[in-house]
């Protein structure tokens, strides 16, 4: 059964205004550890990167919870790439709290599925958030 999904379109242009502006300030708010450690190898097509990865958290903070402030952090929802490149969810801090509180509540597993692509300067994400029994 499906819990939320949520949905994002973004121009990349309005990351690079962002960067412009507030640069690392803007990536140490939006953005955690792991993501910043794979932003320290990037090169080029920064503004592209970091815009999946924002429509990932918006789309995910959309399918998880409509209420602002419901305990969800930008910051604690990374976007990172197994093995053969496929995005994943990594939560950690009060958002992961949250996660675990709703599965408890809800007396079911949050299985998270995404889909981030991007034709440039657009790029967007979906997410699924389905049920699953509790193991």
């Amino acid at each position: 059964m499906i819990f939320g999904i949520g949905t994002d379109i973004l121009e990349t242009s309005r990351i690079d205004k962002i960067l412009k502006k507030y640069n690392q300030t803007f990536i140490n708010r939006i953005f955690g550890s792991n993501e910043i450690e794979i932003i320290k190898h990037k090169s080029r097509n920064l503004s592209l990167f970091l815009g999946k990865r924002f429509a990932a958290k918006e789309a995910a903070w959309k399918a998880l919870s409509p209420i602002r402030g419901d305990g969800l952090v930008f910051k604690e929802i990374e976007i990172l790439n197994d093995i053969n490149g496929k995005p994943y969810f990594f939560f950690s801090g009060s958002t992961k709290r949250y996660i675990i509180n709703k599965q408890k509540e809800l007396n079911n597993k949050l299985v998270f599925d995404i889909s981030i692509s991007d034709e440039p300067p657009y790029v967007l994400a979906f997410v699924v958030i389905s049920l699953a029994p509790l193991v």
